[in-house]
């Protein structure tokens, strides 16, 4: 049976979280495709950039580069219809709630400390969710305070469903075409539990030719 190893990732250089870490877990693992959160359309433009310092895009760069290259392959929607209002939406949650603002920080400093290992477990997934009900519930209380921002928040949701749903859809196209045996998907770690919820809902009625391992470091 194939694999598909997903790795949660933090898209920013964070204390453990390095390119360094990320390229020996990548050459541990061996893996014949990497798939990553990009567009096919915005992914060479990220690798010309110098500005961009993200831990999957500096390790790409580097795959890139070797003798025997990783086949690299770009699954993510190309448009991004949000802007700064995103970040202010989850600044404002943050003043606004302090159970919020204690996961946020709990998150961030777990992940500085322990690095993907962390970005990858249970422990991680469970506070994501958290996150995600407590976003949920102050929304659906602060409507009429926020006007508008409870219609933004769920655009923003029906966005990153499109988004996974599309990532499944490609990565089950390219197992059906290619004979590989191990791949990994590079995905920011909130996805993680968001893609195992489909990805349950699918199995149950659909059966795969590979294996989804999300816990590739138990």
């Amino acid at each position: 049976m194939s694999t598909l190893i997903v790795l949660g990732t933090s898209h920013a250089e964070d204390g453990a979280c390095t390119s360094e870490e990320l390229y020996k877990i990548i050459k541990k693992i061996n893996p014949q495709a990497v798939f990553c959160e990009a567009s096919p359309e915005k992914l060479p433009q990220y690798l010309k950039r110098t500005d961009v310092n993200t831990p999957e895009i500096n390790v790409i760069k580097r795959l890139n580069q070797e003798e025997k290259p990783i086949e690299i392959v770009p699954v993510d929607v190309n448009e991004n219809p949000f802007d700064q209002r995103l970040e202010a939406m989850f600044e404002l949650i943050k003043r606004e709630m302090e159970e919020y603002l204690g996961a946020a920080r709990m998150l961030s400093n777990e992940t500085y400390l322990k690095g993907f290992p962390f970005l990858n477990s249970k422990d991680c997934d469970n506070i994501c969710r958290d996150k995600n009900e407590m976003e949920r519930y102050f929304m659906n209380t602060n409507n009429m305070k926020y006007k508008g921002l409870s219609h933004f928040y769920y655009l923003w949701l029906k966005w990153n469903d499109k988004r996974e749903y599309q990532w499944i859809d490609l990565i089950n196209n390219y197992f059906k075409l290619n004979n590989t045996k191990k791949a990994v998907l590079l995905v920011g770690a909130k996805h993680r539990y968001r893609l195992m919820d489909k990805i349950n809902d699918i199995q149950n009625t659909n059966e795969h030719s590979y294996d989804w391992d999300f816990f590739h470091f138990e």
